[in-house]
């Protein structure tokens, strides 16, 4: 295991990263980035005397030190002038918005929905770990887990950070459908899983980034739900599902109005009616998490 976390840091990466460990360079990434925000210009340049004019060095040849420090990873140098690069955008990006700390405190609060396990109305969001949960009181199952970054509790209430999570997971979702990493944007792979809790099965779509190693677990009835034939039957019968959280939408797991039936589990396949007042779908689902909707004439059609 030493060896192979030990051939995922080159000395390129330990150079990059130590080249960020000084105020005054930091300081260059932050005045390239307000050069940005002043023009309302991506890319926009400055000039080696207009970005020592923004600084505060002693001497011409100690700022450039530190900019030769930046120059290849995070600040291009083009005949205009230097820029940020794409990672240059993602460290300022993080400086302002404080990614990098913890949240230190949120209170706990009652949120709607079920237990997919137990199926008590008896959840509550909560900040465990230094992650944001959604976890039932009544069987003490851990049902969410995410990132819990201190932007986003600034300026909102503790309802406000609790529906902004409901939106990111399914922006999340969005990006997984393509195959996209929400964390780094690299190629996803699909497989499903089984995570029990009190003797309960509950079989997970899993999307593992091949770049980044990033997991995003959810309910294999998510990506039925957004099969654009149940989207739409959702949203005939006055629901959107984008503004239902993940939390609420397990209420319609645990009433029926998704039923999944497991035909297989090795390879996977699953099949799932979905029942709308007097409106009823019926999917299918591979191993590849792939949706299949199952039509009445025997055709079927997959997006």
């Amino acid at each position: 295991m030493e060896e192979e976390v030990g051939d995922q840091i080159g000395q390129d990466v330990v150079d990059a990263i130590s080249s960020l460990g000084n105020a005054h360079r930091l300081q260059i990434l932050m005045a390239l980035d307000n050069v940005e925000q002043e023009h309302q210009e991506p890319w926009h340049t400055m000039s080696f005397t207009e970005l020592y004019n923004a600084m505060d060095v002693d001497s011409t040849s100690q700022f450039s030190y530190h900019l030769d420090r930046l120059v290849g990873q995070f600040v291009r140098e083009t005949s205009d002038g230097y820029r940020l690069t794409y990672s240059g955008h993602k460290i300022v990006r993080t400086i302002v918005s404080d990614v990098y700390e913890s949240t230190s405190t949120f209170e706990d609060s009652e949120v709607s929905g079920v237990c997919l396990f137990c199926e008590a109305a008896s959840l509550i969001a909560t900040l465990d770990a230094e992650q944001f949960r959604i976890r039932c009181t009544e069987c003490d199952a851990i049902l969410i887990t995410d990132f819990f970054p201190q932007s986003q509790t600034r300026d909102r209430s503790p309802v406000e950070v609790i529906e902004s999570f409901g939106y990111r997971i399914w922006s999340m979702y969005v990006q997984l459908r393509g195959d996209v990493c929400p964390e780094c944007f690299g190629p996803v792979e699909r497989t499903v899983d089984v995570y029990e809790h009190g003797g309960k099965p509950v079989h997970l779509h899993v999307n593992s980034c091949r770049e980044c190693q990033h997991r995003v677990s959810l309910p294999v009835e998510v990506p039925v739900a957004f099969h654009p034939a149940v989207h739409y039957s959702f949203w005939e019968h006055g629901i959107s599902v984008l503004d239902v959280p993940l939390w609420e939408f397990f209420e319609y797991l645990t009433s029926g109005t998704i039923a999944t039936t497991i035909v297989s589990d090795d390879p996977f396949a699953a099949s799932f009616d979905v029942t709308l007042a007097d409106e009823s779908l019926r999917l299918s689902m591979d191993e590849t998490a792939t949706v299949t909707l199952e039509r009445r004439d025997g055709a079927s059609s997959t997006p």
